[in-house]
């Protein structure tokens, strides 16, 4: 064989294991991309999550009677969404996603100073986060500090 027949003959070798590699890497590619994809669509309700998050503990640090007003979007990604607040955690629901943040322990009450386990936030709504000081005789409960979040009706 000349020297031309096995250059061919390497370069025919390099091309075929260049395909197998790449056939190889293109399922991660893939997945890489989606992941990306994902990330970026996650990214509005993420900062909503983060900023209410900050809000709650800014109001919660405070001083009794401290209060901050939110504005929550009509929507995230054009969707509807539901904001679950529980005493430790914040929940972000929508479009069959659901998205969660931790924050500081808190004990939430209605506006009839009653504890609650969770409260809902619809999208849309403007909301008023205060900082109470709890007093009820009946409950053995003394100055107990807690978050009372309500919706501002215009």
């Amino acid at each position: 064989m000349d020297e031309k027949g096995q250059a061919n003959i390497e370069f025919l070798f390099c091309i075929i294991i260049s395909i197998m590699i790449l056939i190889s890497i293109i399922p991660y590619l893939n997945q890489n991309i989606d992941s990306n994809i994902n990330t970026i669509n996650n990214l509005e309700g993420r900062i909503l999550l983060n900023q209410l998050a900050n809000d709650i503990n800014q109001v919660n640090s405070n001083m009794y009677g401290f209060s901050k007003y939110i504005q929550l979007p009509d929507k995230i990604e054009n969707n509807s969404y539901l904001i679950t607040i529980k005493t430790t955690e914040i929940i972000l629901e929508y479009k069959n996603k659901k998205g969660k943040t931790n924050i500081n322990p808190i004990n939430i009450i209605n506006s009839n100073n009653e504890s609650l386990i969770e409260i809902k936030l619809y999208n849309g709504a403007k909301y008023k986060i205060s900082k109470e000081l709890v007093n009820n005789s009946q409950k053995n409960i003394i100055n107990q500090s807690s978050i009372l979040i309500n919706q501002i009706i215009e």
